[in-house]
């Protein structure tokens, strides 16, 4: 297993989405079955670059079909990993859209006829 330094692909302060798809995209690049991130020089994360990460790489069926190891996280890093783990599993409610009705109206003199009969 191979260990990489992820300060030496994105640098010291992780902080946004595009920066952890990037990571990713190194990483399915290399084609590695298992690898191990350090996180032992990052100084700063973002909830969203962690969002994201665990998302590409870390959640059950991540793209890189790859297992990924994490080490020296600091407490900053293991929050925001902790906190993102719990917000995705939660189920997600479903959407309900109300019955819309549409309408098709061909001429302004429609329009007004419309609009004056929901007053």
């Amino acid at each position: 297993m191979k260990t990489i330094d992820i300060t030496n692909i994105l640098g010291t302060e992780l902080k946004s989405r595009t920066s952890a798809r990037d990571f990713a995209t190194y990483l399915r690049n290399m084609q590695m079955d298992e690898v191990c991130v350090d996180f032992s020089r990052v100084n700063s994360v973002t909830r969203s670059f962690m969002d994201e990460f665990y998302q590409l790489l870390l959640k059950a069926g991540n793209s890189l079909n790859a297992n990924i190891h994490l080490q020296n996280m600091n407490e900053q890093i293991e929050i925001f990993l902790n906190s993102v783990k719990q917000v995705s599993a939660r189920p997600r409610p479903a959407i309900k859209t109300p019955n819309t009705r549409f309408v098709n109206l061909q001429t302004i003199q429609q329009l007004d006829e419309y609009l004056a009969s929901i007053k």
